[in-house]
This record gives C-alpha cells, sequence and structure tokens, in this order.
C-alpha cells in the first residue's frame, strides 16, 4: 500500500490511515470496503474482523447510529471472508492491514475461505417501504450472485430449482420465505465449507411500530421472522457465524433467544468491540494531518465529537468525512436539515410539557435522567422512556452511564453529544412553536416585537398563539404550561442564543432571560437583526381567578419583581446594548404585558 500513516504514541492504540492509491479521496458517500480501499483513504477498523472471528456466540448483533460505520465494517467482513467464485484469493486487500499480522498472523487461516451470503436490508426502513419487495429482491440478487459457486453435480436438484427460480424473480411467496435456509444448506454442500451469513439493517422492519402492516398488507416484523431468523435457528453448525447489523438490539435478543440461538450483542453501552465503530480523537487528528488540516481539531470536536459506546468517547465518521469533504467549514443550517427531520418525526406528537426535557438537554451539562430499555424499537415506541431510548440508539443522545450494560432499570443521564446535534434540536424546537401557531408571522411578530419593547404587537400575538399551541393541554391551573411557551417561542430570536430559564432554581422562578449572542448558525439567523440587542428579560405571574385588571396587576408585578430580585443586574453581553425587561400576567384564557426599556 503506498499510502500509509501511523500514529505509534502509547495511547493512540495503533492508529493507521490505508489506501491502495497516492491520490486517495475520502470516502464520501461510500460504504464497500473492497471499493473503498482501491481509491479512497480508510482508517484502519480491521481488527474488528478479529473481534467477530474470535467470538464463542454463533450470531453476533452489533447495534449502532446511522453513519458510524455499520455498513463499511459489514463489508469489510464479506471482503476478508468470502471465497472467490474461481478460488483465487489474492493478498492486496488485506496485506499490509492490522488484521494480516495481529497474534501472530493467525486470522489468515480464514481468509477468503467461506461462501458468504450478504443481504441488504435498509431499503425496508423507508416511509411506504413495499418491505416484501425489499425483502424478495435481496433474496434475488443473492441467489443469482451465488449461483457460481453452485455448480457441484450431486446437489438436489428439486433445491437448485428453488434457487434459480428466486433468483430469476418468479418464485412463489413459500419459496422465498424458505429460500435462505435452502441457499445455506446448498452452499454448504457445493464448498464443502461452513457458511457467513452478514445482513445489513436486519431492524429496518422494526423501524415502525411492531406487528404494524405496511401500505402492501405485510407485517414487516413476522415476515423478518420467517425469512430471516427461521433460516439462522435451522442452520446450525452449517454456519461459521452470522453478523446482523442495524440500530435495535431488542428484536434480535428476542427472537434469537426464543429459539435457543447462541449470541453476542454488541450495544451502545457494551465495551465489547466498542473502538471499532465511530472514529476516536486520535484518528480523526490522524485524518486532519492527512489533509493539511490539522489546525481543525478543535472545531472538528467541538461539532462531532461526545459519543460514548462502551470505554470509548468518539465522533460520527460520516459527519467528520463530511467536514472534511466540505473544507472545514462548520454545518450550515441546510446541512442539519436531515438529522432535524428524523428528531422531529420522533417528537412532532409531543406536548409542551415533554417539550419542555428538550430545552433543559439545551442548557449547560444538560440531561435527562431514564432507563434505556435496549427491547423497545422504533421511533414511535409507546411509553416516555422506549422514546428516550429510540433517541439513545438513534444517535441523537448518548450517555456517560455505561455500567451494568443488561440493567434496563438504572436510570441512566442521557446528555446530546455535541455541537452538531444542538444545533438540529434547536430548529426542532423552532420549528415545533412556529407551527404550533395558525399564522408563523405572529411567532416572528412575538420575536420582534420582544426585543424592540413593543407592547401592544407582543400582546396581540401572543394572544392569537395562546389558543394555538395546545396550552390547555398540560398541567391544569398551573404556571409551568405558559412559561414553557414564552421560553419555546424565545428559541430562534434572531441575533441572540437560546433562551435561558430559571425555573428549576427555586420555588415561585419563572424568569427567562435571552441573551445577544455574536455566535451564528448561519447567515438566515441574522435576517432582521437588530443594530442594537438589548438583553432581554422576562418574568411572568399566573392567577385563574383574576379579572381584567387583576391580570394587569400581575404583569406590573411580575415586572417589578425582576428589579426586587436583581435579576437582570449583570453586565451585557456584547454585542448587545441596554436592558428590556417585561411582565406577563396570565389568566388561563388572556395574557397582559408590560415592558421597560433602560
Amino acid at each position: 500500500m503506498p499510502e500509509q500513516e501511523y500514529c505509534n504514541s502509547s495511547d493512540t492504540f495503533g492508529v493507521r490511515l490505508v489506501s491502495h492509491v497516492d491520490d486517495a479521496v475520502l470516502p464520501v458517500g461510500v460504504h464497500d470496503f473492497a471499493d473503498a480501499i482501491g481509491r479512497c483513504m480508510l482508517v484502519d477498523k480491521t481488527m474488528f474482523i478479529a473481534d467477530v472471528l474470535d467470538c464463542d456466540a454463533s450470531v453476533v448483533v452489533c447495534c449502532r447510529p446511522e453513519g458510524f460505520g455499520k455498513s463499511m465494517n459489514l463489508s469489510m467482513l464479506k471482503a476478508f471472508l468470502e471465497r472467490p467464485a474461481d478460488g483465487r484469493a489474492g493478498q492486496s486487500l488485506f496485506a499490509d492491514t492490522q488484521i494480516w499480522d495481529a497474534d501472530g498472523g493467525r486470522y489468515r487461516d480464514e481468509y477468503a475461505c467461506y461462501p458468504v451470503i450478504s443481504l441488504d436490508f435498509s431499503g425496508a426502513a423507508r416511509r411506504g417501504a413495499n418491505v416484501v419487495g425489499v425483502v424478495r429482491d435481496a433474496l434475488s440478487g443473492e441467489c443469482a450472485r451465488l449461483l457460481a459457486l453452485l455448480e457441484a453435480p450431486d446437489l438436489p436438484r428439486d433445491k437448485m430449482r428453488h434457487i434459480e427460480r428466486v433468483a430469476r424473480g418468479v418464485a412463489s411467496e413459500a419459496e422465498v420465505d424458505s429460500v435462505l435456509g435452502v441457499l445455506i444448506e446448498l452452499l454448504e454442500m457445493a464448498c464443502d465449507e461452513q457458511v457467513v451469513l452478514l445482513v445489513d439493517e436486519y431492524d429496518a422492519a422494526w423501524s415502525r411500530r411492531t406487528g404494524a402492516r405496511d401500505a402492501f398488507g405485510a407485517d414487516p416484523a413476522e415476515l423478518f421472522d420467517r425469512v430471516l431468523f427461521d433460516a439462522i435457528a435451522a442452520a446450525g453448525d452449517s454456519l461459521r457465524l452470522a453478523c446482523l447489523m442495524g440500530e435495535h438490539p431488542g428484536p434480535a435478543e428476542t427472537v434469537l433467544s426464543l429459539r435457543g440461538c447462541s449470541y453476542c450483542v454488541s450495544t451502545p453501552l457494551s465495551g465489547w468491540c466498542d473502538r471499532w465503530f465511530g472514529f476516536s480523537d486520535d484518528e480523526v487528528q490522524a485524518l486532519l494531518g492527512h489533509a493539511g488540516r490539522g489546525e481543525y481539531l478543535d472545531d472538528t470536536r467541538d461539532w462531532f465529537e461526545g459519543y460514548r459506546f462502551g470505554r470509548f468517547y468518539c465522533s460520527n465518521p460520516a459527519r467528520v468525512i463530511d467536514f472534511l469533504n466540505r473544507g472545514c467549514t462548520p454545518p450550515v443550517r441546510a446541512d442539519l436539515y436531515g438529522y432535524a427531520d428524523s428528531l422531529s418525526r420522533a417528537v412532532g406528537d409531543w406536548n409542551l410539557e415533554r417539550l419542555a426535557t428538550l430545552f433543559d438537554l439545551l442548557e449547560a451539562h444538560g440531561s435527562v435522567e431514564v432507563p434505556l430499555r435496549m427491547g423497545a424499537v422504533g421511533s414511535d415506541a409507546s411509553t416516555d422512556d422506549d422514546q428516550w431510548t429510540a433517541l439513545y440508539l438513534s444517535g441523537f443522545l448518548t450517555t456517560d452511564m455505561v455500567e451494568e450494560p443488561g440493567s434496563s432499570a438504572r436510570s441512566r443521564a442521557q446528555r446530546l453529544p455535541n455541537n452538531e446535534l444542538r444545533q438540529a434540536l434547536r430548529l426542532v424546537i423552532i420549528e415545533w412553536f412556529e407551527c404550533a401557531a395558525e399564522d408563523v408571522r405572529d411567532v416572528d411578530a412575538f420575536r420582534d416585537g420582544l426585543c424592540r419593547g413593543d407592547e401592544d404587537t407582543v400582546r396581540q400575538a401572543l394572544r392569537r398563539i395562546l389558543g394555538d399551541a395546545g396550552v390547555d393541554e398540560v398541567e391544569k391551573d398551573s404556571t409551568l404550561p405558559y412559561h414553557l411557551l414564552l421560553q419555546g417561542l424565545c428559541f430562534g430570536m434572531p441575533g441572540y442564543a437560546n433562551p435561558s430559564s430559571n425555573r428549576k432554581r427555586g420555588a415561585d422562578r419563572w424568569d427567562i432571560q435571552v441573551f445577544p449572542t455574536g455566535r451564528m448558525l448561519d447567515v438566515a439567523d441574522t435576517l432582521g437583526m437588530l443594530d442594537e440587542r438589548p438583553l432581554v428579560t422576562m418574568n411572568m405571574m399566573y392567577d385563574p381567578d383574576v379579572d381584567v385588571l387583576g391580570r394587569e396587576l400581575l404583569a406590573v408585578q411580575a415586572l417589578l419583581d425582576i428589579e426586587r430580585d436583581g435579576i437582570d443586574e449583570i453586565r451585557v453581553p456584547r454585542p448587545g446594548v441596554g436592558r428590556v425587561r417585561w411582565g406577563f400576567g396570565f389568566d388561563g384564557q388572556h395574557v397582559s404585558a408590560v415592558c421597560q426599556r433602560l
């Protein structure tokens, strides 16, 4: 390999970059190892192969969020283990990788030895996908690809015809359901060797609610049980190993346990295989050094690092590579839409009270303490805990509390991993409140009037929004929903940081502050920005039993309490100029607002 880089200090764990060409590019959008190694610069993760081969269990399940190298690792395993159809195996792919010389070279004994069945079910996760069609196409494609290995004359003709009908796409539903077991049997007979089964996105059918039928009438979970797990259980010793990649460990653990299969699961909490998914700090540094961008290490850490997998802190490989490909420019709004859309689907039906937890996550050192129930599947799981587990397994949250990975009762503090996820979550909150208002112009008017000190504009906009945001669906006769409404509407104020609430600092603390900032997500945030942005401080009071005059007095009292309690007695941070104080009074149906400019 003409292009290699090593970082051999004691704390780099043998970081290595490998490629077959001198002018290697970054593997942008490339997920196949054999393709990538011929033209791209890769981080050497080949010791993943050693961990899989050394595992005592017959089935290995590796679960990580999207973008952490599952497909690349699976294709790498295929490239190492697969027996070529012509019987000739070269060493060019792995000759100088870590796996080749590891442990005295003993892993070479299994190089290019096995017939490999490789199935990709990722298409089944798409909304509206024909799961039956995705499964049929994956099995048909593999049957066609492996026909070259099934040329032994003594193979049973009826079973060969079964494989051929599936390969041609003319098989019955029952034939498709049972073909994987037949294919394993015939490959073992033809090659006189055990078979390796590799499945990408094995849990794609569970990305929607378990048991829910798709638009074509199929029950995705039942289909995968018949096609995949029944074949694994029946194969027994015919399989050298089966490696399943996905996000959710629950489906595999449940069905494999019921079928009495030996298995090993690697989740984001597990120490096993923790180093082979994600880029370590040293690996990111090596990539930046290769690209001549070493000065961007701190930016890369800030935006993409922070995930904890087992004993290992890492960055999202797909996002780091994209960052390098963009010339190390920070993500802008367009780069975050994918994350924000996925997160929106998970929290789109949340009410104000549940959104409050998202507000807290954006605070410095913000976290939410919940059990991680790894059996929960999909983003529409039924309980609140299942929702948080789904967000964790999808990579929107992470936790440093990885002890006792098998415990589903232990509460774990989940946090946002990095700045990219913070910005994506901010976009989700902004969108939720803009969609909650019947007319988004009311939200813009509220934000603009708030920092200009325009009482009439703020009062009228807030009065219209009040009936649209589902305030009455939260706690009855409580100050909390009105406080959350004010706070949520302040996300996305041009030229301002996220609003900071003091409601958890003591009884009857309902004040909110919005600080001017010079740090913008992108240019779109500066549209309509004031030349002079004041520090905005809000306080509120709630009483459902007051009349109009009483409500006005509540607003005045809330305003006076800002000065009395010294809430905004701080130096206004640059680039802010001056202060604006707001007092709000709510009676459950209407709002009063008063303002003081300083």
